[in-house]
């Protein structure tokens, strides 16, 4: 694989709901706004379907059904969160349309959630998208605007090009060190 096919492996990421994109810090929540959970963007809902926002499995329901977890094909771990605090509610607005292992196209129906109810409690509809795990070796592109559920990309992740190298290098060669290390090694120095 050369570098240039590994750099032509992003991944799309559309909105699992129909709305506004805003960048995951002015999500008004520190775990959120605050990337504990991970990078990613956010979006607030206009209607209550949310869909897909990847090709790949559904990975985990939360118990509560407030919270939606998919593995891409090529692996990558995607958590769509929807509401803030919605958590304590136990489920009540949200009906799940899908199950747990199943195969997902981006667009699919994955479930609904009352966003009326949701305004009554006080309840603030925005929906995280976070990428779960280490992020760190891609380059993550936030879009902006309104957009559509299942059409319109929110984030895309391309790995960084030095990973890239790393990871065609390792290929060819089974070195598995970082480029950057095997630069080092190649001039004589001893990594620290």
């Amino acid at each position: 694989m050369t570098v240039k096919d590994r750099q032509n492996e992003s991944i799309l990421i559309v909105l699992p709901l129909d709305g506004e994109i805003v960048a995951i810090d002015q999500v008004p929540d520190p775990i959120f706004s605050g990337k504990m959970m991970g990078d990613g963007a956010a979006v607030i809902p206009e209607n209550g379907k949310i869909v897909a926002p990847v090709d790949g499995t559904l990975s985990m329901i939360a118990a509560t059904k407030h919270a939606f977890g998919f593995k891409t094909e090529s692996g990558q771990d995607i958590l769509v969160h929807v509401g803030l605090e919605t958590v304590g509610l136990e489920g009540e607005p949200f009906t799940v349309h899908a199950k747990v292992g199943d195969k997902v196209k981006k667009g699919d129906l994955i479930a609904e959630v009352d966003l009326d109810l949701l305004k009554e409690k006080g309840i603030n509809p925005i929906t995280p998208v976070i990428i779960c795990g280490n992020s760190s070796s891609l380059v993550i592109e936030t879009a902006s605007g309104k957009g559509k559920a299942g059409e319109t990309a929110i984030l895309t992740l391309t790995p960084k090009a030095e990973e890239a190298e790393t990871t065609a290098v390792s290929a060819e060669t089974g070195d598995s060190r970082p480029a950057a290390e095997k630069k080092e090694a190649k001039a004589g120095k001893k990594p620290e």
